[in-house]
């Protein structure tokens, strides 16, 4: 990995924790794409390391707002999409993964920006953690089906909410890519580099979250993420 991939990964994933903090999602539906055409040696394992250190410390900052009844049926539901997740990886060739990632990211902007509003039930709230678990565990995001349910909540209860949902489900993501040979200490090295962007990202979205708008932000995330992702296509198609 050459510096110029590590600075730039930098640069990215500090923007991408920076939209985590003020929308409570994004971080890796935003950099997912470009951390792919940057080097796919960061996807899906290394970003999904440094997620559990991003969701814990925005946990902890949003504290007191947490639906942990949602949360428990979402982590339920979450066990069996992270099952097949894994075996989705282990089906798809090396040459194929840049193709999986791309349908897969598009899949989640989809998802996030059709406008769907379901209830939040406990079949809806495990329902939506399955298809979080595969998608977070294949490509690293796996933030859209969980916000789908939460359309119409305060930005403090999503995040309060999205955040341990995020550490304790890409925890569960990593250990299963690590009990099936698919997450090493060379990946762990790898999303090392990616924790300064984390951090960093932390602190300006502190300063940030009463300042921008998220009506206008949000959509910015979606068509940013939708052309990396066909730009990812048509690399991974050439």
């Amino acid at each position: 990995m050459t510096t110029l991939e590590i600075v730039l990964a930098t640069i990215t994933y500090t923007i991408g924790s920076t939209l985590q903090g003020v929308l409570g999602f994004g971080a890796n539906m935003f950099a997912v794409p470009i951390l792919a055409l940057i080097n796919p040696d960061f996807i899906p394992g290394p970003v999904l390391v440094v997620n559990p250190l991003m969701a814990g410390i925005f946990t902890w900052r949003e504290r007191g707002e947490v639906n942990r009844h949602d949360l428990a049926w979402m982590i339920t539901g979450r066990l069996p999409g992270v099952a097949v997740g894994v075996v989705a990886l282990q089906m798809v060739s090396g040459d194929q993964l840049g193709m999986l990632f791309g349908v897969l990211l598009l899949l989640a902007v989809g998802l996030k920006a059709s406008g769907i509003h379901a209830g939040r039930n406990h079949r809806t709230l495990m329902a939506a953690g399955s298809l979080s678990g595969f998608m977070g565990t294949t490509v690293g995001v796996g933030g859209p089906p969980i916000a789908l349910l939460y359309h119409d909540v305060p930005g403090s209860v999503l995040r309060a909410t999205m955040s341990p949902y995020f550490m304790i489900g890409t925890t569960i993501s990593v250990t299963a890519l690590a009990l099936t040979g698919q997450f090493d200490l060379d990946d762990l090295v790898v999303s090392a580099w990616l924790v300064p962007g984390v951090l960093a990202g932390v602190v300006v979205s502190h300063r940030l979250r009463g300042l921008l708008d998220g009506e206008w932000v949000a959509p910015a995330v979606y068509a940013f993420s939708s052309a990396a992702a066909i730009v990812l296509l048509i690399r991974s198609l050439a």
